[in-house]
């Protein structure tokens, strides 16, 4: 194992040095507390990165999509990231990452964690940002890998991730708090969530802004999670569709005030809600269905009982990510 420490008592001093120092095939990287100014790519396969306390082992950064190329261009979302992982089988636990760049209405979207691989796992952590704090989909390309240089992993790679295609890449969230704003769970891979909080900042706007590809059977899973926030009362939608076809379902959620009673809402004229988009068995303040979007869908038992985590993740390698949850 290799142990990072800003006090210089470990083996490096800085995150992504622990990481450019690992053999192609991974390890493990304890990172000490402290608050670590850094971005970071994790960019091997079988990487596990653990904090020492999830409040207090913080990396963060302040990129944002007005960050500007030396020809006064703008980068851009996909450059934002603090935290990118590219490789497969990657872990990340018991730690915070931030972005901190700021509101969105002025820098831009600013996103904390890149979630490019497959077969993920994130535990007990904290993502916060503003802004699109969370995306979970491919590489884009070209430019968001000439950004990382030779610290380039195995994630699928799409000229425009907006578009959706057709993915096979999965991650995993347990016991972890997700803070932003607008759109700040977004993108296209098959990502299950268990027991996480999902805060919404004082801007309101929406918890999810998935662009699943119509093929894909299943997008966002939410599954005992707690819905809650800063903002004002009904300010926070559960989510909007980035593509027409986005598939998002919360499971058995609590849900607070601060969640509007219309639940889901259309984009546009074109990216509207569907019934793939769904809830079962909301409690909470927001429990009552009857005032949701007209299109959204009203699961029954025997359809959320087909929602499991080995069907949402398993795929055709039959991956289960271990831990607290029993997959079937």
């Amino acid at each position: 194992m290799i142990t990072v420490a800003k006090d210089g008592s470990g083996d490096y001093a800085c995150i992504q040095a622990a990481i450019d120092a690992l053999p192609e095939t991974g390890g493990e990287i304890l990172v000490r507390s402290g608050v670590y100014r850094e971005k970071v790519v994790v960019h091997r396969d079988g990487v596990r990165l653990t904090g020492e306390d999830r409040e207090r082992t913080v990396i963060t950064w302040n990129g944002c999509a007005k960050d500007r190329y030396a020809d006064g261009t703008e980068k851009g979302t996909f450059l934002s990231s603090t935290l990118m992982t590219t490789g497969r089988d990657i872990a990340v636990e018991n730690l915070t990452v931030r972005n901190d760049a700021g509101d969105g209405r002025i820098v831009g979207q600013a996103v904390a964690v890149y979630a490019a691989g497959d077969r993920g796992i994130w535990r007990n952590c904290s993502l916060t940002a503003h802004q699109d704090t969370l995306f979970c989909g491919p590489l884009r390309m070209p430019n968001v890998t000439e950004d990382i240089g030779l610290r380039d992993g195995c994630a699928e790679r799409m000229p425009r991730v907006e578009d959706g295609h057709l993915t096979f890449s999965r991650q995993y969230f347990e016991d972890c708090c997700i803070r932003g704003d607008v759109d700040f769970i977004f993108g296209s891979y098959r990502c299950w969530f268990e027991h996480c909080i999902l805060f919404m900042n004082e801007r309101g706007g929406w918890y999810t802004a998935a662009n699943t590809h119509e093929a894909q059977p299943y997008g966002f899973v939410f599954h005992r999670c707690r819905l809650t926030g800063a903002c004002g009362a009904g300010e926070a939608f559960l989510g909007r569709p980035w593509r027409k076809y986005a598939r998002t379902v919360f499971l058995e959620c609590e849900m607070d005030e601060h969640v509007a009673p219309e639940g889901f809402s259309d984009w546009d004229a074109e990216r509207v809600v569907t019934d793939r988009c769904g809830e079962w068995h909301t409690t909470g303040a927001r429990a009552d269905q009857g005032t949701r979007h007209p299109s959204q869908k009203r699961l029954m038992d025997a359809e959320a009982a087909n929602i499991t985590v080995f069907r949402v993740l398993g795929g055709s390698d039959g991956w289960k990510p271990d831990g607290g949850v029993a997959a079937g």
